[in-house]
């Protein structure tokens, strides 16, 4: 996997945090339109949220350069991903991104007459700044009306697709309760990690890697002489910080999915406490971060030891699928020779 690759893979498996904390901390609840109206601000990834989108975008910056200032680059990528899960929910298609230009940039290849993603790429990055550079208001709502021209029969999608991990949650496998508490949880992921480690020692050392996950397991050990001390009202910002870094650090690392612990028996570990999913193979493991910030109060490695256990989990996973993949080949090999 190279660079671009890396880039591309950490943009889709941050898209549920990073939306979320988007349209959470940097969409307004409600906006001023040109006529001195005040309206509710939609939120909804809905074509209708297209025009009030654009209006705020063009009432932030003036003109391209602004928006394009290393101090604007987190609402940048936020207004692609909110631009881009929009039109994937509105006419279907994928996240992409084109090594062959040397930039990598995410884009939607789109559904149309001749099939799933057979479309034109729909350059995001050009859009916006489209966008800002005409200031008419209307390029994000003509961009999404051509789509469905190309679409054929009545302009709606044929499939429903978004890049979120939350869009794989359906009746089957997940319920109401869940995805309700999922959909405000995650968007205050980043914000709360970012609180907290302000409150730490030397903030700009902490990261979402092992080494940070070994030194709060240590901290952890030193600061609650048992459990009883962690649930003490004072303690909620930091136990709740805590419990957001470590979730979101393995699952960075080792590609899992938030979830939440709805509808399960009281005495499951995973019963109302969100938790990390990691689909390995046809199972499933569970890390639930309040139970790891439990478990460090015996063993202040016990942190960065479940990860190492889920890292051993995913290279032995890799390595039995090379195996079946060569056995697959010598298999062939010999049938070619017969």
């Amino acid at each position: 996997m190279n660079e671009l690759q890396r880039e591309f893979s950490a943009f889709i498996n941050n898209m549920d945090v990073r939306l979320g904390a988007f349209v959470l901390a940097d969409l307004p609840e409600t906006f001023e339109k040109e006529d001195g109206e005040t309206v509710k601000f939609p939120k909804d990834f809905g074509p209708k949220s297209l025009p009030m989108l654009e209006l705020f975008v063009l009432s932030k910056f003036p003109n391209t350069e602004e928006i394009l200032k290393p101090e604007n680059r987190r609402f940048f990528e936020g207004l692609i991903r909110y631009l881009g899960e929009t039109y994937l929910r509105a006419i279907g298609g994928i996240w992409d991104h084109d090594e062959s230009t040397g930039n990598g940039m995410p884009f939607i290849r789109p559904d149309n007459a001749d099939g799933p993603a057979a479309g034109e790429p729909i350059p995001l990055v050009g859009i916006v700044l489209a966008a800002v550079d005409q200031r008419s208001a209307e390029v994000f709502t003509a961009v999404l009306d051509k789509a469905r021209e190309l679409l054929g029969g009545d302009g709606q999608p044929r499939r429903k697709c978004t890049g979120l991990s939350l869009g794989v949650l359906n009746a089957e496998n997940s319920s109401e309760e869940e995805v309700e508490f999922l959909t405000r949880f995650i968007g205050t992921v980043e914000p709360g990690i970012a609180a907290w480690t302000q409150e730490q020692a030397d903030p700009s050392s902490w990261g979402f890697d092992r080494e940070s996950l070994a030194r709060l397991g240590k901290q952890v050990a030193v600061r609650y002489d048992g459990p009883d001390d962690m649930i003490a009202e004072d303690e909620t910002p930091f136990t709740a910080g805590a419990m957001r870094f470590i979730g979101e650090t393995v699952r960075r690392i080792a590609f899992g999915q938030w979830r939440y612990g709805a509808e399960l028996e009281a005495d499951d570990p995973r019963s109302k406490q969100p938790f990390i999913r990691f689909v390995i193979g046809d199972q499933n493991l569970d890390l639930v971060p309040w139970r790891l910030i439990q478990a460090a109060l015996e063993n202040d490695d016990a942190i960065a030891s479940a990860l190492d256990a889920v890292i051993e989990m995913r290279e032995q996973e890799a390595a039995e699928a090379d195996e079946s993949s060569d056995d697959s080949a010598s298999a062939a090999d010999g049938a070619d020779e017969d």
